[in-house]
This record gives structure tokens, sequence and C-alpha cells, in this order.
């Protein structure tokens, strides 16, 4: 599915700053993944920055939205949009902008991305003359209907359809002309917009483009060939490729995981680079090894942990402003041989430098290619 906004949206807890670049419309585990690296209190937003893609970047300056779960939602109707729709969503917007409405709220372009039977469109039109001779040629003016082909090169093709648009109160779009003729459906209100875990913890897609979500059912029969993951619990797998026997495995182990573990070993798969599913699979068994301290997303949060631990809290507040925090943080890091991620911190229980690992192909070196 192609993006319809690229986003980066950032939060700044207990002094720290986290922030996530995302495609929108991104996956349920996509969504829910870049809250856990926000580390966001409940109940409260994010700031976001958002751009449009090329073919609706006329929206860039008419959404003023911080929630990333409505975003999102109406990034995915985009995504599904034909060509025809796309040209109703662009009209209801451009109608909106000549009312005066510098900004429209998301709930309204939610419901116009749902309303593509309630306009006209005529595609081959996308200006004043080219609307006029189709409204003549295809017996709109009852006036023109009788009128010789000579008589008919004498109209003034461009006043006939600006008049016509006008009275109509339709609209201009780069897809053609658009003409609301029924009411817009309603379809914001009844959307459950509240972030859900999938029952899955792979969805996979198969070379005919099929869906398979893992675990797979037990006792059905499971074939062998390659899949793609498509969403996954730790989103760092997505656009990975194994045989089904290997990725049923991993999900299996993934669904068993606490929500601590499950953070240790995203934050795990970022510091080693893992790079396919058979070497994700085999990291599970190293978790023990690991400390993990999600409240450090800076090496200036790592040396405040570190000062509060040998000092008291008013030497720490002292001390703090005279020093380099970020140079000392870095330092600490690399002596206990750890990695930041976006996740938090992660080190090895003995001490020894985090490993980038050998990226390996998986399953005997089966890829798919799409």
């Amino acid at each position: 599915m192609d993006k319809v906004f690229h986003i980066r949206t950032f939060n700044s807890p207990n002094g720290g700053y986290r922030e996530v670049e995302l495609g929108l419309p991104a996956t349920d585990y996509e969504l829910l993944d870049a809250m856990e690296q926000l580390r966001l209190e409940d109940g409260k937003h994010p700031y976001l920055e958002f751009h449009a893609a090329e073919e609706y970047d006329y929206l860039n300056k008419r959404i003023q939205e911080t929630d990333l779960f409505r975003l999102n939602t109406l990034a995915k109707r985009l995504a599904e949009l034909d060509i025809r729709d796309m040209a109703v969503f662009e009209g209801l917007v451009c109608m909106d902008i000549r009312k005066g409405r510098e900004t429209i709220p998301i709930g309204s372009l939610i419901d116009y991305a749902h309303s593509g039977e309630c306009c006209h469109v005529v595609e081959d039109a996308v200006t004043d003359e080219e609307l006029g001779r189709f409204l003549v040629e295809n017996g709109f003016i009852p006036e023109a209907e009788d009128l010789s082909d000579k008589a008919r090169k004498l109209l003034d093709y461009t006043q006939i359809g600006k008049a016509y648009r006008e009275a109509e109160g339709g609209t201009f779009t780069g897809f053609g002309y658009v003409e609301r003729h029924n009411e817009l459906r309603q379809v914001y209100k009844t959307l459950d917009l509240t972030p859900k875990k999938p029952a899955y913890t792979i969805l996979a897609e198969t070379f005919d483009g099929s869906m398979v979500e893992f675990p797979f059912p037990a006792n059905n029969p499971m074939g062998t060939e390659p899949v793609r993951c498509v969403d996954c619990a730790a989103p760092s797998l997505i656009g990975l490729s194994a045989g089904m026997e290997t990725v049923d495995l991993l999900a299996r182990r993934l669904a068993g995981l606490e929500p601590k573990a499950l953070s240790t070993y995203k934050a795990l798969l970022e510091a080693t680079d893992c790079k396919d599913l058979q070497s994700a699979e085999t990291l599970m068994d190293s978790l023990d090894e690991y400390i993990f301290s999600p409240q450090y997303s800076s090496p200036a949060e790592v040396a405040k942990g570190e000062l509060s631990v040998i000092l008291c809290e008013t030497d720490v507040a002292f001390l703090a402003p005279h020093l380099n925090l970020y140079r000392y943080g870095q330092a600490l890091i690399e002596r206990c041989g750890g990695s930041l991620t976006a996740y938090g911190l992660i080190e090895r229980e003995d001490h020894q430098p985090v490993q980038t690992m050998e990226n390996k192909p998986s399953q005997g070196g089966m890829e798919m290619r799409y």
C-alpha cells in the first residue's frame, strides 16, 4: 500500500526527547510500536508534523491533527481510492476552501474519502472551456441541441462552462470537474479508532498475494513455501521472508513474550541489526543475557541516571548544569558495551559489547521477490 503521509512525531517525557518517523498508512503493530517508542502518558498526544504525498499535497496546510490514529485512518482510506474517488475527495476539499475554511477537521476529511458516490465527475474537463464542450455535446444544454455544427463553433464554451460551474457549485481538480449531487456519507462518527493489538503476532503474504496469520491454527496443514512478513509485533522484521515453519515458530514465541520481554527483544533486534527471520528466532534464546533499561532515550539521560545512583538528589541538581552530560553518558554506554535503541538502553549481563549480527540468508537462501 502506497504511503500517503510521511510523519515525524515526538515527545519530551521527563526532560528527555523521543522522536519517531513513520509512513502512513502504517500497520497496527507499527502504530502501537510508535506509541511505545514515544513513551506517551495516558491521554496525551504527541507533537506531530506531516507531509502529504504529491497527489495529496493540497492537504499540507489544511489539517491540524495531533491524533496519529485518526490521521492513519484517513491515510488508509486515501490509499484505497481510485482516480474517480480521488477527484471527488479533492473536489470536496476545494469546495471547503472556496467557502473560506483554512483548516478542515479530520472527521470531515474521512467522510469525504468515503463519499465518492455523492458526486458527479467529468474526468476530461479541467477548464471551463472543456466543461462547456462536454455539456453541449452530451445534451446538458437544451438550447444547443438543435444547433448545426457550424453554429456550435460560434458558442462561447468557456462562458457556458463557467456559468454552469458557478450555478451548480462545482469545482475543478487535478483529475477533472467535480459536482456534488447528494448528501455526504457520515462515516467518521461510526468508527472505533481505539488502538487494538491484532490477534496475530505475524501477518505474512504469500507469492499470490494471500495473507496468512501466524501463529498458524493448530492441527491445520501448513505449507513450507516462503512468505513475507507485512506486519509483526516486532515491526523491524516487516519485509523479511522465510519459510512458513520458521515464521510460525517465531510467531508462537513472540506470542508468549510478556510486554517487557517483547520490548527487550525489539531493542535487541535493533542493537544487533538483525535482518533475517531465522536469526531473529535464535535471538529469543539469549534474552536472559541482557539488561534492558527503557527509561533511557539519550546519553544525557544515562548520565543523569548514573549520577542519581552515586549522588544525592540535591548534588545531582547542582552538578548537572556544569557537566557535559551527553559525553559523560556516551562514555558510560561505551564502558558497559551497551547500545542505545529507540526502546531504551540494552546491555549484556557480562558487560561484553552487544555484537551486530552477520546477515544470513533465511531458510536455506529462499527469498521472495515482489
